[in-house]
């Protein structure tokens, strides 16, 4: 199994890591208690014992102040550029703005670029992330012609995942121009890195870049596809034309499965010829999720069939499927079928069924009254559950 399909094996890296820290942070106070020890202070003290004790001490008190002088002189710095900052900024951005506008700025900027690089780099990103349009053309070139383009290129390659996170996210400010490494950020091994540079892709609205993220995300964790889904239903149109068909020809059931979760969760109206053929797939998840996508493409006399053959499917989870399609679809000719299916060993499937009966109306209703009186606990309840439900629903409606 590969580290992309364990999703455990970056938390079992990280614990690893920990424990390497640890362990070495313990090895190296040994060792330099030992050499305190053996160097200086085993000859001013005789007694072995009380030296250690001594040199442990002294090694103690000489990390507490040094861990003091490097926290002192981290906020020294951070105090220093935030007073840089608030000096330098204002006339930067408004150079920016300036040259934003069509006036030539470029004079200035080279001097601001010699003396305050950080600032002119913050405001810059600042100012990128906040406007769209052919403005941004210019700016992009002042981030290509002082050397930004490739200073964040190179941070997106460097071991940190946070530092590659930030230089993606300062890349993605750059539009085309920064396509090529976004696309190659989608195999970044940082969750946060593949999902901050296929949202850019995504934006973008290019045919090739929408169906390289769509790809990459049939292959992520449930938590990154739910992202990346949001990201690309603006476009889902398109990519219903472009990149769903391949993916839903795929030989690997997994990835046609995520494929029709995402076509699903965008909840659109669309016909998908590939879905007759996955309704008699040979993988019950994907005759499942296929199911699930009917009520979405439209009845029509080529899924009856189907769906009927689903009822009495050996999977549980596709005879759940197709119990819950024939109550979102009213599909008054699976009547007999579904009383059927109360009958199921299975306890969703039974309580799937029973839910979908009260959705066929009055002769859906008369079979759970008969099944609340069969004896069956598990029939009875479910049945009784689904009546209860089904007179709320039509108190609710005759309210409003």
């Amino acid at each position: 199994m590969s580290a992309r399909s364990d999703p455990h094996v970056p938390e079992r890296r990280a614990r690893l890591f920990i424990y390497l820290k640890t362990l070495c942070v313990l090895l190296s106070y040994i060792a330099l208690t030992w050499v305190i020890h053996r160097a200086y202070m085993r000859k001013h003290v005789p007694d072995a014992e009380l030296s250690l004790a001594l040199s442990f001490t002294v090694q103690q008190v000489t990390a507490i102040f040094t861990l003091l002088a490097i926290s002192f002189a981290t906020k020294f710095v951070r105090y220093y550029r935030a007073q840089r900052a608030a000096r330098f900024q204002p006339f930067i951005r408004e150079r920016l703005i300036l040259h934003l506008n069509g006036l030539d700025q470029w004079t200035e900027m080279r001097r601001m670029r010699a003396r305050t690089p950080r600032e002119l780099e913050d405001c810059l990103v600042q100012i990128l992330a906040s406007i769209h349009g052919a403005g941004r053309e210019r700016l992009t070139e002042v981030a290509r012609a002082f050397g930004l383009l490739r200073k964040w290129q190179k941070q997106s390659h460097t071991r940190n995942a946070k530092r590659r996170r930030k230089a993606i996210s300062r890349l993605c400010l750059l539009g085309p121009l920064a396509q090529p490494d976004l696309l190659e950020a989608l195999h970044d091994p940082d969750d946060l890195v593949r999902v901050e540079a296929a949202r850019a892709l995504a934006g973008s609205g290019d045919a090739q870049m929408l169906a390289a993220v769509f790809y990459m995300a049939l292959d992520q964790n449930r938590l990154v596809r739910a992202i990346l889904t949001e990201a690309l239903r603006p476009q889902a149109s398109e990519l219903y034309g472009v990149a769903a068909p391949e993916a839903l020809r795929s030989p690997d059931p997994k990835r046609v499965v995520a494929a029709l979760e995402i076509l699903r969760a965008w909840r659109k109206s669309a016909a998908i010829p590939q879905l007759p053929a996955l309704l008699a797939h040979g993988d019950a998840a994907v005759r499942a999720a296929a199911l699930h996508l009917v009520p979405q493409a439209g009845l029509t006399p080529e899924y009856e069939g189907p769906i009927w053959r689903a009822i009495e499917d050996p999977d549980a989870e596709v005879r759940a499927a197709a119990a819950e399609v024939c109550g979102k679809l009213k599909l008054a000719s699976s009547l007999r079928l579904l009383q059927r299916a109360l009958e199921d060993t299975a306890p969703r499937t039974v309580l799937v069924s029973a839910y979908a009966l009260a959705e066929l109306g009055v002769n859906g209703c008369k079979v759970l009254e008969s099944e609340v009186l069969s004896g069956d606990p598990l029939r009875a309840a479910a049945a009784l559950e689904a009546l209860e439900h089904a007179k709320l629903n039509r108190a609710a409606t005759v309210g409003m």
